[in-house]
């Protein structure tokens, strides 16, 4: 059996991917679930596969995940939500400690409950989004907690230190999950035209990055922010309109 790698959110869009092309590369997965467990189902058959439940909001189901394993090669973080505001006060308030305590506290209960397990020149990965880099008046919770993330990145980078476990972070732009995809096909080909790459990213995308992050030719990359978007940021919006003055 290979290393041993841990996958929170295995059963979402990016998580799944990512749990499918290690255990292709040899490693023995243990993939997470919140609310899905089926979709982990066809992967139940790998002789290298374990599913467990996962609720990053809750340290106790964390930590009943850690006392499950002994030692392993690497934690890589895909679960995450987004949810609008504009609503109630009390409904956006409830949205912001949700969203912050998944998306960037969670990160940190597993950083800190995994510390000792992790193995000596391990891997500690997590997921941000090129919303780190803006704001969003409806999504002020998920940038926020995006940008913690890319703040995470380097103080978890420092913690490991002793253990020199490499911690990194990737920023993709516009994944096609089933997520993403409620916003139909006409907006997500939008989209894609405003992309120099002419595409917006497969989950495949991901997690080869992921892949790559974990391997030896990773070795000296550590702290780091990498943004995963075909170009997407390059270039200046309001310059897009412009051009069509």
């Amino acid at each position: 059996m290979g290393k041993t790698v841990i996958v929170v959110g295995a059963s979402g869009g990016i998580g799944s991917e990512v749990t499918k092309l290690l255990l292709k590369k040899g490693f023995s997965v243990i993939g997470t679930y919140y609310k899905d467990p089926d979709k982990l189902k066809p992967l139940e058959g790998e002789t290298n596969f374990k599913s467990t439940y996962c609720d990053l909001q809750d340290i106790k189901s964390i930590q009943n995940i850690e006392k499950q394993v002994n030692q392993i090669f690497a934690v890589v973080n895909c679960a995450g939500i987004i949810n609008f505001e504009g609503k109630s006060l009390d409904e956006d308030l409830e949205t912001w400690k949700r969203t912050l305590a998944i998306n960037l506290t969670g990160n940190y209960l597993l950083a800190k409950l995994f510390h000792k397990k992790l193995e000596q020149n391990g891997r500690f990965i997590m997921i941000s989004s090129t919303d780190s880099y803006y704001g969003g008046a409806l999504t002020a919770s998920y940038a926020a907690s995006k940008s913690g993330v890319n703040s995470l990145t380097k103080s978890i980078s420092l913690l490991f230190a002793d253990k020199k476990i490499r911690t990194n972070s990737i920023a993709p732009g516009w994944v096609l999950t089933p997520m993403t995809k409620s916003n139909g096909i006409e907006f997500l080909n939008k989209v894609a035209s405003i992309n120099p790459l002419k595409r917006n990213a497969d989950p495949e995308d991901v997690a080869k990055l992921v892949s790559f992050l974990l391997s030896n030719d990773a070795d000296y990359i550590n702290g780091q922010v990498i943004s995963l978007e075909g170009g997407y940021t390059n270039q200046d919006p309001t310059l897009l309109i412009e051009e069509k003055l």
